[in-house]
């Protein structure tokens, strides 16, 4: 992989070193401040698995743009051979940002609803606010049960070429963080927004199962070539504490980064969806289910998965539109409109690295049920979104 952004992310040298170690034990009876924070964000920092290199620079990127003041900032760090954590970034005397350690907890497994859970409890326990946003960072694969994405790697060092790499809810070891026990975990409209750092979130899927969850999704539909967010946290991280956070311009701050990149690495998708009216969108298709399309035609269908031979993550419009009239595509055009806040994406994505042409991009993916997938069929019975259609 060629390594583009190396000087991009060494950002902080020596920031970490400087930070206190100290644990500060929570003391769950604390009463709130009088004068709450305006919102504490928690970047869920997944990387006790092949992203254990890059959670340095994440959080060195991470501290060169939170803004300070009472607002908060709280990375959950887990990490290879290391002992999970959750830190604070604060603006130390002198004005810079540092980290001190808030707990050190015993080794477990991320990538647990158990898990993910504890950590929220102690973030809300000694970060009250607001108001409440979450960063997941780590291997992810939309809706799609643990072990069931085979990625395009191998295939491509067959072809001679070095892998651009991409980061395909939480993966600890071998361990993912299913859907349902994820959404399980938070409890209803804790969050302002969810943004995931994490490859084809999109899926009407994954949405559908976050509408109580939260009020915004930030999420890819195909996947995220690495860096990811880091190159635009120095700067765009404040976006996300405005009092009405600009999730469209943090957004637009990521797709701009990577569109401006050349040959491969001009490879992105994105979106900003609102959660609420997405019960609209079940009821449209509930109505609009007449026409069936074929196995044959699917792939004529926009997809953004990289295989040889078959397909998961279909666009949402151009394979609902396909199964109704002209009344119904604007009908869905119309509350797809309502929904998605922001949408873009690049010409195609990874060309020379078995990708593919993006020609149309309504900001949602979804799963088609195949019959050469009856296991993938019967686990996506398990889904809120499928019991509503």
């Amino acid at each position: 992989m060629k390594r583009l952004f190396a000087g991009i992310i060494c950002l902080l040298l020596g920031l970490l070193n400087a930070c206190s170690g100290d644990d500060v034990e929570i003391d769950p009876s604390i009463e709130p401040e009088p004068d709450l924070p305006t919102r504490t964000i928690l970047y869920y920092l997944g990387a006790d698995n092949s992203l254990y290199t890059e959670s340095k620079d994440k959080i060195e990127a991470l501290c060169l743009g939170f803004p300070g003041g009472k607002d908060h900032l709280v990375i959950y760090k887990d990490s290879r051979n290391e002992s999970p954590e959750l830190l604070e970034v604060y603006a130390a005397e002198n004005g810079e940002n540092q980290i001190r350690v808030i707990k050190t907890y015993p080794e477990q497994n991320s990538a647990t609803g158990e898990t993910f859970q504890r950590v929220l409890v102690d973030v809300k326990t000694s970060f009250r606010a607001d108001s409440y946003g979450l960063i997941l960072f780590s291997h992810a694969s939309g809706w799609l049960p643990k072990g069931t994405l085979t990625r395009p790697e191998s295939a491509i060092l067959q072809m001679g070429t070095t892998p651009i790499r991409t980061y395909t809810v939480a993966m600890d070891g071998s361990d993912e963080l299913d859907l349902v026990e994820f959404a399980a975990a938070i409890p209803d409209h804790f969050f302002d927004f969810i943004a995931f750092e994490a490859c084809f979130m999109a899926g009407i899927e994954v949405l559908y199962e976050l509408k109580d969850k939260t009020d915004y999704v930030i999420s890819s539909a195909a996947e995220i070539v690495s860096p990811g967010f880091l190159p635009i946290y120095p700067e765009a991280l404040p976006m996300l504490y405005q009092s009405q956070p600009d999730l469209a311009g943090f957004a637009k701050a990521y797709f701009d980064f990577w569109n401006a990149q050349t040959g491969d690495y001009r490879s992105a998708t994105i979106t900003v969806t609102r959660t609420a009216g997405l019960s609209m969108l079940a009821n449209w298709v509930k109505l609009n289910t007449g026409n069936q399309v074929s196995e044959k035609d699917l792939f004529d269908i926009q997809h953004f998965d990289r295989y040889r031979n078959h397909r998961l993550f279909f666009d949402f419009a151009d394979y609902h539109g396909r199964k109704t009239d002209d009344v119904g595509r604007n009908q869905l055009a119309s509350l797809l409109n309502t929904l998605v806040v922001y949408k873009a994406a690049t010409p195609s994505f990874i060309p020379g690295q078995l990708g593919f042409q993006i020609n149309y991009h309504s900001g949602i993916t979804t799963y088609i049920p195949q019959e050469r997938f009856p296991s993938l069929n019967e686990r996506y019975k398990d889904l809120t979104w499928y019991k509503l259609n």
